[in-house]
């Protein structure tokens, strides 16, 4: 019974661990990602007087 309760949690851990992974791993959130960052260093060079 303990065997399959821990059986069924690290199933559902790995679960929870790829969609996390599959949530930011595709083109378009890295594209997005990519933007926000580049808008963010030119906002701190303007900032900073860079």
């Amino acid at each position: 019974m303990i065997a399959l309760f821990i059986i069924i949690f690290f199933l559902f851990q790995t679960f929870v661990l790829l969609c996390c992974v599959a949530a930011g791993n595709d083109a378009a959130s890295q594209e997005l990602s990519d933007q926000e960052q580049i808008e963010f260093i030119q906002a701190w060079k303007k900032q900073h007087n860079c």
